[in-house]
């Protein structure tokens, strides 16, 4: 009882502490004040002397004062502006101006919003940059260095000069304007056919890589039996091995199948591992013991070629001495199906749309076609390629009879719907690649005449009825694909024209295909093939072309010397694919001739 009576006395206590020190006292008197501190240094004050020079009146009004600092606040930007115009007059919207800080890495562009008159503005820190000005049509300005200095004009005008109407401006010109396009048509093969490296680095592709490829080309050294001796050491181009990127100046595809590779002579790499294709991840044989191969894949694989000639075009690309001619970009680009596009850029003529096939007059002229547009069907053949000198494709002199002389008794009729394609080329029990037109115009390889109606080949005989060529086909069921559909593989791709052979018309087991699967069978080979076992055929990576079937057991595929295909599908590859013993066969029983030939595979057509 005690420790209570003592918290009693003390309580009291406590709580006049607390109050006491609640309780504030008086304020005390000001101390002294401080000495004075250092003068400070102005903004103007360049020197730091205290004094207005005269060398530091930078907006020259007559006088030293805070409008003369170059120093910006810091994160405070700087407005830059000018104009961007040509011999004849202002620019316009489509004009692009961008500056890059000294010494910034790639990416650091700095874009200034351009008006419709060719007037911009740019906001920039204080500093030295690069300045770049670019309009689809004119050739591209740089100015280095350009100097932002807070408190200065800051302008800059840029004066592009024309490129001439005839002339190509590039992919990435066009797609300034044409964006959409643009964005899906740089995801599809078509510009990815010559890739040049760049500072010893592998070109980037949409959805592979060639990382550690190069590290895999070799070469046996070994003569060919009966045939061409091996140059040796290393791979049979002249330069030998190649190690690195620094070894190699092109690279021909990489997007889809396959890829070669271009040495720093302009020599194809070639020898018994020295293509690399995607399907398999292995290296195969290209031109094995042939000794500095000429890069002459031009006419198709780039955009405004020019074979090398003495006295038209003594010239060759990037001055490498087996590149057999010039050309104003690599890979098959905008310009190439659509003409060269300076005037259009420039707003002073069209641009074509579906290209006709160059005639053999263009071909042969002095710049031999440069700036024309090129048709599918130039480049999607074997039999009607047309090549320097002369231009008559295989085709063409096949047409001219045993005694290849124009006009003469055993002339055959050229029955092609134009100036292009031929007899579809075969090799191996597979039909050759890059035959697509060949396939559509079916020309029988005994007559020589096509085996097509009219209606046939205005529609399959032009490529567009089914095709975007501003869209990926290979890719178009990619998950990373972000353009448009180059094709449509469903069989909503086919009924639109053929509606009286829709799906639900199929007999029976026929009812879940597409239509493809019959009607375009692997029947090409590009880079891999699957060989043939049991009943199944050899089958090839590109989907045929031929379209027309004909299940007459009777009827060859190719022709006796295995050197043609004849312009149907026959019942191999339309239902042997699917249909057979093999241990990985997808409907595991063969059909026999007899119920191929009775079978009613569309209920509305009779066998």
């Amino acid at each position: 009882m005690r420790f209570g009576e003592d918290l009693k006395r003390l309580l009291p206590l406590v709580a006049s502490a607390f109050l006491l020190a609640a309780c504030d006292g008086d304020d005390g008197k000001d101390g002294a004040a401080g000495a004075t501190g250092d003068t400070g240094t102005s903004c103007w004050d360049l020197n730091e002397n205290g004094v207005a020079d005269p060398g530091e009146d930078l907006n020259n009004d007559g006088v030293v004062d805070v409008l003369d600092c170059r120093s910006p606040l810091p994160g405070t930007a700087i407005a830059v502006t000018g104009n961007v115009s040509t011999q004849a007059g202002p620019l316009d919207r489509f004009s692009a101006v961008w500056f890059v800080p000294a010494g910034a890495a790639a990416g650091s562009e700095i874009y200034a919003d351009v008006a419709a008159d060719g007037s911009y503005m740019a906001e920039l820190d204080e500093g030295d940059y690069t300045a770049y000005a670019s309009r689809p049509g004119y050739e591209d300005e740089m100015v280095d260095p350009f100097t932002v200095t807070e408190g200065a004009a800051n302008t800059l005008d840029f004066v592009l000069d024309e490129v001439p109407d005839d002339e190509y401006i590039g992919s990435a010109d066009c797609g300034v304007c044409h964006t959409v396009e643009y964005a899906s048509f740089k995801q599809t093969g078509h510009p990815f056919k010559l890739n040049k490296v760049e500072n010893g680095t592998q070109p980037t592709y949409p959805f592979t890589t060639l990382n550690g490829v190069l590290q895999r080309i070799f070469d046996d050294d070994q003569d060919i039996v009966g045939g061409l001796a091996d140059p040796g050491p290393g791979t049979d181009n002249g330069l030998g091995t190649p190690v690195t990127w620094d070894d190699i100046s092109y690279v021909i595809g990489g997007y889809y199948w396959k890829a070669r590779f271009v040495d720093q002579a302009g020599a194809i790499v070639t020898g018994t591992e020295v293509q690399y294709n995607f399907a398999t991840d292995d290296m195969v044989a290209y031109h094995n013991n042939e000794a500095n191969k000429k890069y002459n894949c031009g006419n198709c694989h780039t955009t405004g070629w020019r074979r090398y000639d003495a006295d038209l075009n003594d010239a060759r690309q990037d001055g490498l001495t087996f590149m057999d001619g010039t050309f104003h970009d690599g890979g098959i680009q905008c310009e190439s199906c659509h003409a060269a596009g300076a005037a259009h850029a420039k707003f002073r003529g069209g641009v074509v749309r579906d290209a006709a096939p160059r005639s053999l007059a263009v071909l042969t002229a002095d710049d031999a076609g440069y700036g024309e547009a090129v048709a599918c069907g130039e480049c999607h053949t074997r039999d009607g390629e047309r090549d320097y000198p002369s231009y008559a494709s295989a085709f063409d002199t096949a047409l001219l009879g045993p005694d290849g002389v124009p006009g003469t008794i055993d002339d055959v009729e050229d029955t092609r719907p134009d100036e292009m394609g031929g007899r579809i080329a075969a090799s191996g029990g597979l039909v050759r690649h890059h035959e697509q037109y060949d396939e559509a115009i079916g020309i029988d390889p005994d007559t020589l005449l096509t085996t097509r109606s009219a209606g046939f080949l205005a529609t399959h005989g032009d490529c567009n009825t089914c095709h975007n060529p501003h869209g990926s086909s290979v890719n178009v069921d990619n998950p990373l694909y972000t353009g448009m559909p180059g094709v449509d593989k469903t069989n909503d791709g086919c009924v639109g024209c053929h509606p009286d052979y829709a799906p639900a018309l199929r007999s029976g087991g026929m009812l879940n295909l597409q239509c493809i699967d019959c009607h375009m069978p692997y029947m090409a080979k590009s880079a891999t093939t699957v060989p043939g076992e049991a009943e199944r055929p050899t089958v090839g990576d590109v989907s045929s072309h031929i379209f027309t079937i004909a299940l007459d057991s009777t009827q060859p595929q190719f022709t006796d010397d295995g050197k043609y295909a004849y312009p149907m599908i026959d019942e191999d590859w339309a239902c042997a694919t699917c249909h057979n013993t093999a241990p990985d066969a997808v409907i595991p029983f063969p059909l026999s001739d007899e119920l191929v030939d009775s079978y009613i595979f569309h209920n509305n057509v009779v066998n």
